[in-house]
């Protein structure tokens, strides 16, 4: 395999496949209900051909299952899994976690999924009113997580489990135009959310002494920053700062002219239609440039804007139309601010506060 195509270095990180753009969640804080490409779910032969175009050359290190929408709606998701798995790709899925259960879990164990990634996002009643959740409480949901969880951790097989929660710091001050959307505004409350979980999912398992070398891990998280928590070798807790994704887009904002955004060279997604976006906020398809139909990802990544918008992010200059509305803002000391902050927080704090941040959307999900 060739070591660049342009400026682009391979392999990629991560390659997105959206299975579905439905989901059975309409979370306050997710573009759900904005979308107006229309629904539809992935035909399991596109799924096919873009597994073996990633099989024979390498292009990405993970296939990850999400962009839009709860993959696990789609009915030949172990299928897809277990296909990508016969050709050797290391897959990830990343779920709301409200499908799950010991059978189904078993059931992608065994098609070979490499890890799971729960957005369980919301960790307590009041704030799980924010899911949108048609058909089950939040004493169900919590009971089947942590049922799930508690499988993982007597687990002796390979794949990985990351459990996702959010927090909220200095709402007011990032999401202003959104501030009823609250989920663990300070450390604090993060820490306790934290703790909570690690004591429900360790309670009364032979991990019951690893309580307090967890309760360690916690106490030295900061809410404003990505932090991960080892339960075990191969299960974690991740949290991440909300954004504001689900409104920034309706919003007329000053344009950015520099900042860093690392899509592309990271990651990047196909849609189920099989439309190409490069962008992990391009919740509508916005940024799609071609089609996988008649376009291959090689090919994708030799495409002049897709090289211009990486080249032009390594000089920390914003290209792309819909890059500059993204790291704009409502006015031009916010825009500063969101332009210097990304150059910091993707070259510095996610980049060097935790490796395991890889594997992860960098905003956040339903």
């Amino acid at each position: 395999m060739a070591e660049r195509i342009g400026i682009i270095n391979l392999p990629i990180n991560r390659i997105h496949l959206e299975l579905t753009n439905i989901c059975n969640f309409s979370c306050e804080f997710c573009p759900d209900s904005k979308m107006k490409r229309p629904r539809g779910m992935m035909p399991i032969e596109l799924a096919r051909s873009v597994i073996d175009e990633i099989a024979m050359t390498r292009v990405a290190r993970m296939l990850l299952f999400h962009v839009m929408g709860e993959p696990t709606l789609h009915p030949r998701l172990l299928e897809i899994v277990e296909y990508a798995q016969g050709k050797g790709l290391n897959t990830c899925l990343t779920t709301n976690g409200s499908r799950l259960d010991e059978e189904f879990i078993g059931e992608l164990i065994r098609a070979g999924i490499g890890e799971i990634i729960i957005s369980l996002q919301t960790p307590d009643e009041k704030t799980f009113s924010l899911r949108g959740a048609r058909g089950i409480t939040f004493s169900e949901y919590a009971g089947r997580i942590t049922s799930v969880a508690q499988k993982f951790l007597y687990n002796t097989e390979k794949v990985r489990l990351t459990i996702n929660f959010l927090s909220s710091p200095l709402r007011r001050l990032i999401i202003p135009i959104f501030p009823e959307v609250s989920i663990a505004d300070t450390s604090r409350d993060l820490k306790r959310y934290l703790g909570m979980w690690a004591e429900m999912v360790t309670s009364d398992t032979p991990y019951e002494d690893t309580y307090k070398d967890v309760m360690r891990q916690i106490q030295n998280i900061w809410s404003f920053k990505e932090n991960t928590i080892r339960i075990t070798d191969r299960f974690s807790f991740n949290t991440r700062i909300m954004g504001d994704w689900a409104i920034h887009f309706e919003e007329k904002n000053v344009n950015a002219a520099f900042g860093y955004c690392p899509a592309i060279q990271d990651n990047f997604g196909i849609l189920w239609n099989g439309d190409y976006t490069f962008c992990c906020t391009d919740f509508d398809g916005s940024t799609s440039l071609c089609n996988y139909s008649s376009t291959s990802i090689q090919e994708y990544l030799q495409k002049g804007m897709v090289q211009d918008i990486v080249k032009g992010f390594r000089f920390f200059r914003v290209v792309h139309p819909y890059c500059k509305q993204c790291l704009g803002d409502r006015n031009i000391l916010n825009a500063f601010v969101k332009q210097f902050g990304s150059i910091l927080y993707f070259k510095w704090i996610k980049k060097g506060g935790n490796n395991h941040a890889k594997n992860v959307l960098s905003v956040d999900r339903p």
